[in-house]
C-alpha cells in the first residue's frame, strides 16, 4: 500500500524574513527528505556534483537563480568550501597570525533568546557533510590530524567536477578587475593570510548593497563583521555556515528536487490536463450512450481504458509529470536554456551590460559565470533568454524542445509518482465501470 501514499518531497515554506536555521512544523531531518528523496539525490551528492542532469549542482544553482533567487546562498557555501580547505592547507606560521574567534557567550544566548520558535515546529538538525563535521569555532580542530576529513568534501567537488565534464573549483581565487568590487569596507591590514580576499568577500555578499548581499539580519551581519575584522580564519564564519547550511539542506535541496520533478512547463502541464479530462469526458460519453442502447451492457467495459487513461494523466499532471516525456525519458528545456543565438552573442550581451563594474575579460573562465566567486549580481533581467522568450508564442512554448533526463535517482521518483497514479487510477476506475455495467438497458434506439 505504500505506492498509494508516496508523496514526492514536500515543499519547505521560505522563512520570511533575513537567514535563520530552518525550521518544519513537526518534523526531521529525516522526515523532511529521507523517505522521499532518494540517496542517489542527497543533499552531499548534489552539492559534490555527483548527480547527472538535471540534478546536478548547475542545476542546482539554475534553480536558485531563476526560481527562489537566492543563488548567493550557495555561491557563498561553494567558497566557504574552497576557502576552509585553502586555510587548512596554508602555513602553519600564517595561521597563527589568525586567531580563532571565541564568540561572545552572553551574546550568543541573547541571540538563541530573542528567537521566537514557531509553535508545533521543531528545528532540522541535519548531520552536516564533513566539511562541517566539526565545531570550527573551537580552535583546536583546526590544528593536527584532526582535518584530514575536511578534504573529503572538496576533493569530492573538484572529482565530480571533472567526471562530467565541469572544470574543478580553482584552489586560488579569480582575480576580477579593481573596479568589481567597492571597497566600502577594509579592515585594517594584519598580515593575515587572505585578508585581502577576505575585505573582497565581504563587499560582495556581507555589506548593505553588495552585488550578492546575503539575508542576513542587522545583529547577525554586524557579529560577522566585528569577527572578520578582527581574523581570517573560518571560525569568523560559523554563524553563517550554519545557516546557510542550514537553509540549503532543510529548504532548497528538498524543493529543488520536488522541482525538478516535473518534466514539462506550463504551457505543456495545461495541456495535458485538458487532454485528460477530455479522455474522461469521452469515457463517460461511450458509457452513457452505450447504456441507453440496446447493446450488451459488457460493451460499456471500453468506457474503462478512456477512464483510467484520462485519470492517470489527469493524477500525474497534477504534479507536473507528463506520462509520455516520463515513458520517452526526456524532460522540456526551461526558458533560461533555451538559446536560439550564439555564445558569442551572449558574451558581447554581457560585455555590453554594467554589471556593477564587471571587466567580462578579467572575470571569464570554464564555469558559467555565475558560478564565480566574483561574479555578476544575480539579476537576470538583463539576460539574452529574457526577451527571447517572451516573444515566443504560446503554441512554440507547447512544443518546447526536449532533453534528456540522465539521473536514475530521479528516474526512480517519477517512475514511483507514475505507478501510484495508475493503481490510483484503476481503484477509481473498477467501481466506476462496474456501477455502469450494473444499470439496467435503456433500450432507447435499435441495435
Amino acid at each position: 500500500m505504500s505506492i498509494l501514499f508516496y508523496k514526492r518531497p514536500e515543499y519547505v515554506l521560505r522563512h520570511n524574513g533575513p537567514l535563520a536555521e530552518c525550521s518544519r512544523k513537526g518534523g526531521t531531518a529525516q522526515d523532511c527528505s529521507a523517505a522521499a528523496i532518494p540517496p542517489e539525490l542527497s543533499f552531499e551528492n548534489v552539492i559534490c556534483n555527483k548527480c547527472l542532469p538535471p540534478c546536478s549542482l548547475q542545476d542546482f544553482l539554475d534553480y536558485l537563480t531563476y526560481v527562489t533567487h537566492d543563488a548567493e546562498n550557495l555561491q557563498f557555501y561553494l567558497w566557504m568550501v574552497d576557502y576552509f580547505q585553502r586555510f587548512r592547507n596554508a602555513p602553519k606560521s600564517e595561521k597563527e597570525l589568525s586567531p580563532p574567534w571565541k564568540t561572545d557567550p552572553s551574546r550568543s544566548a541573547c541571540r538563541m533568546n530573542n528567537q521566537i520558535p514557531v509553535k508545533g515546529s521543531t528545528p532540522l538538525v541535519a548531520k552536516e557533510i564533513d566539511m562541517h563535521s566539526e565545531d570550527i569555532s573551537s580552535g583546536s580542530t583546526w590544528d593536527g590530524d584532526q582535518s584530514e576529513e575536511f578534504a573529503n568534501v572538496y576533493t569530492q567537488i573538484q572529482r565530480g567536477s571533472m567526471k562530467f565534464g565541469m572544470p574543478p573549483i580553482k584552489s586560488s581565487v579569480k582575480r576580477s578587475h579593481e573596479k568589481f568590487v567597492p571597497q566600502q569596507w577594509q579592515a585594517s591590514p594584519r598580515n593575515q593570510p587572505f585578508r585581502s580576499e577576505i575585505n573582497r568577500i565581504v563587499n560582495h555578499y556581507i555589506t548593505p548593497g553588495s552585488p550578492r548581499e546575503l539575508n542576513l539580519s542587522h545583529n547577525d551581519r554586524a557579529t560577522v563583521l566585528r569577527a572578520l575584522e578582527n581574523t581570517t580564519h573560518p571560525s569568523a564564519l560559523t554563524l553563517v555556515k550554519r545557516m546557510l547550511d542550514s537553509t540549503l539542506r532543510n529548504q532548497s535541496h528538498p524543493n529543488f528536487v520536488r522541482w525538478s520533478i516535473c518534466n514539462g512547463n506550463k504551457q505543456w502541464t495545461f495541456a495535458l490536463r485538458v487532454f485528460a479530462i477530455t479522455n474522461i469526458t469521452i469515457g463517460f460519453a461511450i458509457a452513457i450512450v452505450l447504456t441507453l442502447s440496446k447493446y450488451s451492457r459488457w460493451w460499456r467495459v471500453f468506457a474503462a481504458f478512456e477512464w483510467w487513461f484520462g485519470t492517470t494523466n489527469i493524477i500525474a499532471a497534477s504534479q507536473g509529470l507528463c506520462v509520455l516525456l516520463h515513458r520517452m525519458h526526456t524532460r522540456q528545456y526551461h526558458a533560461w536554456e533555451t538559446k536560439d543565438y550564439t555564445n558569442d552573442d551572449e558574451e558581447a550581451m554581457l560585455k555590453g551590460l554594467d554589471l556593477n563594474f564587471i571587466n567580462y575579460e578579467n572575470t571569464k573562465s570554464k564555469w558559467p559565470v555565475k558560478m564565480e566567486v566574483f561574479g555578476p549580481a544575480n539579476n537576470y533581467g538583463g539576460e539574452p533568454w529574457v526577451d527571447h522568450y517572451s516573444r515566443k508564442t504560446w503554441w512554440r512554448k507547447l512544443f518546447e524542445r526536449r532533453i534528456p533526463v540522465r539521473e536514475n535517482g530521479l528516474k526512480s521518483i517519477q517512475n514511483r509518482m507514475i505507478r501510484q497514479a495508475e493503481a490510483w487510477a484503476l481503484l477509481i476506475t473498477i467501481p466506476l465501470t462496474i456501477a455502469f455495467v450494473a444499470i439496467p438497458k435503456g433500450n432507447l434506439y435499435p441495435s
